[in-house]
């Protein structure tokens, strides 16, 4: 009888695991726990194209896509996407503030307590906000089709905009209080009154793309290398050999000398704003890079990828990223 039973079951027990199979891939629904995944802090399609610091230390990148990377005082990276992705042309700090601004007339604030986005009234059609900075106690934006914004930060933001079809690229304030903005078409706009009225200054036709001063001395750079100098805070400009035939897209005194970078790994260097020769830095990159900022340990420099010059040596940043 056992011997029986035995063989009935060894027939039917094939059959018993073929049925228990069917029925597990038919309503057995498997479930995998997914292990998150590390977020570089930098990604190849990031192009931080802006950089912002407090004087203290922090750093402030912007970035494609509504990123934001920063660096605090302690070396610390940490990396952020605002609620908007949309693509950041240009960051600023100030008063305790940082204010990130880009694509289809966004502009986002953090002031300690998170970042808040807000869109401001643009163009249809061309509606980026290219650069803000922080002069004479309040943000400044500039963009596409002549926009100009000025604001604390914390209230509503107040139009100044050109009546004019023209980008307008970085603003900066001379030691006498007058603004100078950058824009297409080798136009220079100048302020006495806080952007109430604007005058224009024609140079030569490539477009410009930075402006910066020290004392009477102002320079001005753009596309093909352009590169002028004024030395009686914006009467007159004179243009000056650069050297180069790249794009500039920044310009800055570092305390001693002027400093520019561009396309095509430029990293030029001056005095006086007069004679201008490139700088070397051993492992700086061949690539774009559209903005500069001076740093106590040296130049901070951002665009294609980003690190700082220090010396006669490049470190590629964050760090972290490299080890």
């Amino acid at each position: 009888m056992i011997a029986k039973l035995l063989s009935w079951v060894a027939r039917i027990a094939p059959w018993a695991i073929v049925v228990g199979l069917g029925y597990a891939a038919a309503f057995v629904k498997p479930t995998v726990e997914p292990l998150p995944l590390p977020q570089p802090l930098v990604e190849p399609r990031d192009h931080f194209l802006d950089v912002a610091g407090d004087g203290n230390g922090a750093l402030w990148f912007a970035g494609n896509a509504g990123t934001v990377l920063s660096r605090d005082a302690d070396g610390h990276w940490h990396r952020l996407a605002l609620q908007q992705p949309v693509n950041l042309q240009g960051i600023a700090e100030g008063d305790g503030r940082v204010v990130a601004v880009g694509n289809q007339g966004w502009v986002f604030v953090d002031d300690g307590n998170g970042w808040q986005g807000e869109k401001l009234p643009v163009s249809d059609f061309a509606g980026k906000l290219i650069s803000v900075h922080y002069l004479n106690q309040a943000f400044w934006i500039t963009g596409e089709m002549g926009v100009i914004f000025r604001g604390d930060g914390q209230g509503p933001w107040q139009a100044l905009s050109l009546d004019t079809d023209v980008g307008l690229n970085d603003i900066a304030r001379a030691d006498d209080g007058s603004l100078w903005i950058a824009a297409e078409f080798g136009n220079l706009f100048q302020s006495n009154d806080q952007g109430q009225t604007w005058q224009r200054r024609e140079l030569q036709g490539e477009t410009l793309q930075a402006v910066a001063f020290h004392g009477p001395r102002g320079v001005a750079v753009g596309n093909q290398g352009r590169i002028y100098l004024t030395e009686d805070t914006g009467v007159s400009w004179q243009p000056v050999d650069s050297g180069t035939h790249e794009h500039l897209y920044d310009v800055v005194y570092d305390g001693r000398r002027w400093l520019a970078v561009g396309a095509g790994g430029v990293l030029l260097a001056s005095d006086q704003g007069r004679h201008w020769s490139p700088l070397a830095a051993r492992g700086f990159s061949n690539g774009y890079h559209t903005r500069a900022l001076p740093v106590a340990r040296g130049l901070v420099v951002t665009g294609e990828d980003l690190g700082l010059v220090s010396g006669n040596t490049w470190t590629a940043w964050p760090a972290e990223e490299k080890k």
